[in-house]
């Protein structure tokens, strides 16, 4: 677990990638299956994927950082109420933008308006749910003094 952690604490952005492109993905493939093809959906698709993928690179990035920044300093360790307040703003960060393309070329903007909505609140859920979690592991399994020539906190 220990390796686990120091892997997704090195790799957080491009972790932050998979976070945003998995659910587009599966939206596309969804959207493809359920209802006639149209262009607008590749736009939509290809602004999803471009701005979400770097904005949620950078939000877990700069996620992580925080956390272990709180955890390391002395005030820490880091809570795993941090953990969720952390992975909340991730997870809303992650969707505000590239949720909002559904309204280009929409025939139904009050339903678009309404997946905006539903997906904003369910990004913000699933990120506070995945920061729990990690939050958790990582009590356990990250040291609270930073290794590989980082400054060692003094007791006062």
């Amino acid at each position: 677990m220990k390796r686990l952690c120091d892997f997704y604490i090195r790799r957080a952005g491009s972790i932050g990638v998979i976070y945003c492109a998995a659910p587009n993905l599966v939206w596309f493939i969804a959207a493809l299956l359920s209802v006639p093809f149209r262009e607008v959906y590749l736009l939509r698709l290809g602004l999803s994927l471009v701005v979400g993928c770097a904005i949620t690179a950078y939000l877990n990035r700069y996620g992580v950082e925080i956390w272990l920044c709180k955890h390391r300093s002395a005030d820490g360790p880091a809570t795993i109420l941090d953990g969720v307040l952390v992975g909340a703003a991730i997870g809303f960060g992650s969707a505000l933008l590239p949720t909002l393309p559904v309204l280009i070329s929409s025939n139904h903007p009050e339903l678009a308006k309404t997946v905006i909505i539903v997906t904003y609140l369910s990004a913000t859920f699933v990120g506070a749910v995945f920061g729990a979690v990690l939050a958790t592991i990582a009590r356990k399994y990250v040291d609270r003094i930073p290794t590989g020539g980082g400054e060692v906190p003094r007791d006062s």
